[in-house]
């Protein structure tokens, strides 16, 4: 299905640069979609600020994955919310409306990945 890659690709994360996100946090983009022969859509580390709220939203054709580094805070998906904090794993199916706040007193840090929904 996917074409094999040989090339060793690093990079290291003090190479890549600070952008901000669409929702108002900062995140440095590890995995573009065109680094790879995947599903893959990106794969970013994302920092949110103390009390900051990325906004309502929904991806059409993929779904998300966030692993939480440091920090605490609420993820609402649809009409349920539930606390996150280092160590936990949600994934946001595709459609989903989500938000996510920093509920904390520091930046709250996580791993975003995005993965194209093939039907």
């Amino acid at each position: 299905m996917f074409q094999e890659k040989s090339s060793f690709k690093k990079l290291s994360i003090g190479d890549v640069p600070v952008e901000p996100t669409r929702h108002g946090a900062l995140k440095r983009v590890l995995v573009r979609h065109e680094d790879v022969n995947s599903p893959l859509m990106f794969l970013n580390k994302v920092s949110v600020r103390p009390g900051e709220v990325i906004a309502a939203h929904q991806h059409e054709d993929m779904e998300e994955v966030f692993y939480f580094l440091e920090g605490e805070g609420t993820m609402q998906i649809e009409d349920e919310t539930r606390p996150v904090t280092a160590g936990d794993r949600v994934i946001v199916p595709h459609r989903n409306m989500h938000v996510l706040q920093n509920t904390g007193d520091k930046h709250m840090r996580f791993l975003c990945f995005g993965v194209k929904v093939v039907q």
